[in-house]
Parts: C-alpha cells; sequence; structure tokens
C-alpha cells in the first residue's frame, strides 16, 4: 500500500511538472493568446506551482539542515530565485490584468508591465535551470540502454546549441536585464516555430545546469579526495 501511495504521489508530481512547463511555454508566445485566455494559463499555471510548492514543502524544511557544497548551494540558491521570481509573475500578473482581475482596479499597469516582463523572463531561465537540475534520475535510467542515451544526447544538445543562438538572435538578454520595455514577435513566423525556438533556448539552460552541476560535484570529489589523501600523508 505504502509504495503504491508513493507511485501515485511521483506520478501526480511528475504530471504537475510537465504540464507547467508546457503551459509557460505556451504562455511565453503571449501574442499567440487573446488577453483572457493568457491570463486563465498564468492562472492556470501558478495553481500548478502552488501544488508543486505543496509536494515538496520538505525540501524547504531541509534548507537548514545538513552541509552545504557547493552542488547544493547553487541548487539552494536558483530554488529560492525561482520562488521568488514567480512570486513577482503573480503579482504583477494581478497589476496588468486586464480581464480576470480588472475590477480590482490596482492601478500601477506600467510598474506591473516592467515586472511582469522581467520577472517572467527569470522565472522562465530559472525553471530551466531547476529541470536541469533534476535530470540526474533520467540520465541514469537512459544509461542502461546506450543505443537510448546516445540519441537522448543527440536529440538534447542540438536543440541546446540551436536555443543559444535563438536567445541571441531574440535578445532574449534585453528582457533579463531590462534593455528593453516590450517583446516584439514576428507575424511571419509561425506558432510551431515560436514553440521550438522557445523550447530550444530552454533545453540551452536545461544542460548549462546539468553539466555545470557535474562539474561541480566532479570538483567536490576531487577536493575531498586531495584532502583524505593529505590527512594520511600526515
Amino acid at each position: 500500500m505504502e509504495v503504491m501511495k508513493m507511485r501515485c504521489r511521483r506520478t501526480v508530481k511528475i504530471s504537475i511538472d510537465i504540464a507547467m512547463y508546457l503551459i509557460f511555454v505556451a504562455l511565453m508566445q503571449e501574442h499567440l493568446w487573446s488577453d483572457g485566455l493568457h491570463e486563465w494559463l498564468g492562472i492556470t499555471l501558478f495553481a500548478l506551482f502552488i501544488a508543486h510548492t505543496i509536494l515538496n514543502f520538505r525540501w524547504y524544511q531541509s534548507l537548514f539542515k545538513g552541509k552545504y557544497t557547493p552542488a547544493r548551494t547553487t541548487s539552494a540558491i536558483i530554488n529560492i530565485a525561482l520562488l521568488a521570481a514567480m512570486l513577482c509573475c503573480m503579482v504583477s500578473s494581478v497589476l496588468v490584468s486586464g480581464k480576470v482581475f480588472a475590477f480590482l482596479n490596482l492601478g500601477g499597469a506600467r510598474f506591473g508591465r516592467t515586472l511582469h516582463l522581467v520577472s517572467t523572463a527569470w522565472a522562465f531561465v530559472l525553471m530551466s535551470l531547476h529541470m536541469g537540475l533534476h535530470l540526474t534520475p533520467l540520465i541514469n535510467k537512459l544509461k542502461k540502454n546506450k543505443k537510448l542515451l546516445r540519441a537522448g544526447q543527440i536529440l538534447a544538445v542540438l536543440p541546446a546549441a540551436y536555443g543559444v543562438y535563438v536567445f541571441i538572435g531574440r535578445a532574449f538578454y534585453e528582457e533579463l536585464f531590462y534593455l528593453t520595455e516590450f517583446k516584439f514577435f514576428d507575424p511571419d513566423k509561425s506558432a510551431t516555430a515560436y514553440f521550438f525556438e522557445t523550447i530550444a533556448m530552454s533545453f540551452a539552460f536545461v544542460s548549462l545546469a546539468y553539466y555545470g552541476k557535474k562539474l561541480l560535484q566532479m570538483r567536490s570529489r576531487r577536493n575531498k579526495n586531495q584532502k583524505e589523501k593529505f590527512k594520511e600523508a600526515l
């Protein structure tokens, strides 16, 4: 019974994570949706994020326990920054709402637009980095089949490389550091192309986090081995 509960919980968590990712990617193409649909998709995303946070609340409880390695410190910083970015997204969404929350008449639309532009950009990057940090279990499963692992590496590396090109081509860094006040979309580009480009850009940050974490872990192991050898020499 306990095993079934754990499997069910894991399935729910994975389903929520996948749904969050797909909705976030969809929301990044805001020109494809009407204002009302964009807002309702955003509300759905935030509801899923709250559920995700509740299901992973044990992580917050463990923040002040145990030793912090470079990898764990990096992970904690990214996770906390992601939480802050998502909260800013929520607040700014209400401020700029023209449909769902318009009745609140809160004002602050100019500040809301600025906050929304920057926070959504950072939330997208941090979400992708967060995914990369938790990719190890999937990679370990793929390692059982070398052909499948190789295919997975190719399928990941090519979009990631293209994602770097998209990041530069879209000047996405301008949104991250508020070097522009508006997003610009090419009306001649198809929705499919926009979705692929956004996912590719996400893959670039996923890969950065995954391999960055591996490098930090390798460095920690090397330092640990050096310390043990030094102690033995004494």
